[in-house]
């Protein structure tokens, strides 16, 4: 008797697990299919909605780039998927951006410093774009090289440089890639040059001056060993040159806002030819015999 009763409570706990067991297996099933369904909907409606779809490509920060050549380099088309170039890295995917893109454009682009290329939803791309600035020319043995403040080549052309940016001399460059910057056997001009050229930017952007701009007076800067930087001026009123003669590059900015400030009020148009000398503690005109 004792094992009969046994028999039937253990078929008894045995029916009960089974009839249980099922069960848990059917809900796991029932929410794999939902979450299986909830997916092919989202892909579909990322498939067939019009708002998955470019309407609008919006481009920023091109000067010396031309946008419609931009674009069409890119490859983006209106009517495209916007998922369709996405990618070129995690980082790229993550924060939906056209990496690939990016990267081509840059490597053909000289004047591009940098780019990014990202999905705005719904249905825009948004290209925005920070070009290097033109800060001066470099002679090179079969023409000029134009160059950006990190000695960058942005264009490379033969023959001689053009007037209105300032024209680098006393430069041993040996070679010129466009897109690289210079190779030089002797960096300490570049670098010299570049430094003046900097700050004289600076200069016309603290200044309140609207009509005036220090830059465009720079006809030539040179640097010799030394380690003495000349400019030479064009005055805009009187049009006639002048020479700065620069030494310790140390108070730089503050030299350069100051010969912008002299330049706009016309302070050298009643002196004769001569260097200006701003190498020392004062700043002294000394006229040529």
């Amino acid at each position: 008797m004792m094992n009969h009763g046994n028999s039937e409570e253990i078929d008894a706990a045995e029916l009960l697990e089974e009839e249980n067991g099922p069960r848990v297996g059917g809900g796991r099933r029932i929410v794999l299919l939902s979450i299986l369904a909830v997916l092919l909907l989202t892909v579909l409606l990322i498939i067939m909605l019009p708002q998955f779809y470019i309407e609008s490509i919006e481009i920023t920060g091109c000067n010396h780039i031309s946008q419609d050549e931009l674009l069409a380099d890119s490859g983006l088309v209106r009517g495209e998927h916007l998922f369709r170039n996405l990618g070129g890295g995690f980082i790229q995917l993550f924060t939906l951006r056209y990496g690939n893109i990016e990267k081509e454009l840059s490597e053909y682009y000289p004047y591009i410093n940098d780019i990014k290329i990202q999905l705005s939803f719904p249905s825009k791309v948004v290209i925005t774009i920070d070009e290097r600035k033109k800060i001066g020319y470099v002679e090179i043995p079969d023409g000029y090289a134009v160059i950006d403040m990190d000695g960058y080549v942005i264009e490379l052309e033969a023959g001689n440089a053009p007037d209105g940016v300032p024209l680098m001399q006393g430069l041993p460059v040996t070679v010129a890639v466009l897109g690289e910057q210079l190779d030089m056997t002797e960096g300490k001009g570049l670098n010299s040059c570049i430094s003046v050229l900097n700050a004289i930017l600076l200069a016309d952007e603290n200044s309140e001056a609207e009509d005036f701009s220090l830059m465009k007076c720079v006809q030539r800067v040179r640097s010799v060993e030394s380690g003495t930087t000349f400019i030479t001026l064009l005055l805009p009123a009187s049009q006639k040159e002048m020479l700065v003669r620069i030494g310790s590059l140390k108070n730089i900015n503050e030299d350069m806002r100051w010969l912008a400030y002299a330049a706009k009020q016309n302070k050298f148009d009643t002196v004769g030819e001569g260097v200006l000398d701003m190498s020392g503690e004062e700043y002294t005109f000394r006229p040529m015999n």
